[in-house]
């Protein structure tokens, strides 16, 4: 599938960002405290036409130990029959989606004594972006497909936990806003993955 021209320019930001902020990060010398790289990724899934599943990858620089830019690419997918009978010779109606998201904003870390103890960190997240969304009709051997893409935001949060210096595990829900067709869309958006941190977090 050919990504439409604003998602691919949302990409090529992310990329740039991702490239300046590892440019960033092997300039930075090894006393610095506070700012380092994040990779990450996992298993992403997304409610709304039939559910979608996939995956997140994504970064994140450190200004402080409480701030984060982050930047994330979602790509999520769904095969659905809409019925498991045939009520015609036509046969069933098979459905195809692909949602896919470029998000950046601001994630921001809050800890008490418990938390810290238990080497677990909260956060709250809010990023803005673009959402593309195409969806395949196939019935009788005959396929329609539309796509859309449209500004999106979501807002949220989640947990990690610290694994070691660099690793950790981190599990977020959100809320995303697209507004595809011109009309609003409301979706949860679950994530399950692992980030590395090139400077130490302990």
């Amino acid at each position: 599938m050919l990504i439409c021209k604003r998602l691919q320019l949302a990409l090529k930001f992310c990329s740039i960002f991702l490239f300046l902020s590892l440019l960033a990060a092997l300039s930075m010398p090894q006393t610095a405290s506070g700012q380092a790289l994040e990779l990450n990724g996992g298993w992403s899934h997304v409610t709304g036409d039939f559910g979608t599943d996939g995956y997140e990858v994504g970064a994140a620089w450190w200004f402080t130990k409480r701030l984060t830019l982050a930047g994330n690419y979602e790509s999520t997918w769904d095969n659905s029959t809409l019925t498991a009978f045939q009520f015609s010779q036509a046969g069933a109606t098979a459905v195809h989606t692909h949602l896919q998201s470029v998000l950046l904003g601001p994630r921001v870390f809050f800890s008490t004594d418990w938390t810290t103890k238990h080497k677990l960190n909260p956060f709250g997240e809010a990023e803005f972006g673009v959402s593309d969304l195409s969806q395949k009709v196939t019935q009788g051997g005959v396929t329609v497909s539309n796509s859309d893409n449209a500004f999106s935001w979501m807002i949220g949060g989640g947990a990690e936990y610290l694994l070691s210096p660099h690793w950790s595990a981190r599990g977020n829900l959100d809320l995303l806003r697209t507004h595809l067709e011109s009309q609003g869309q409301s979706r949860f958006r679950f994530v399950l993955g692992f980030t590395y941190t090139f400077g130490p977090r302990d």
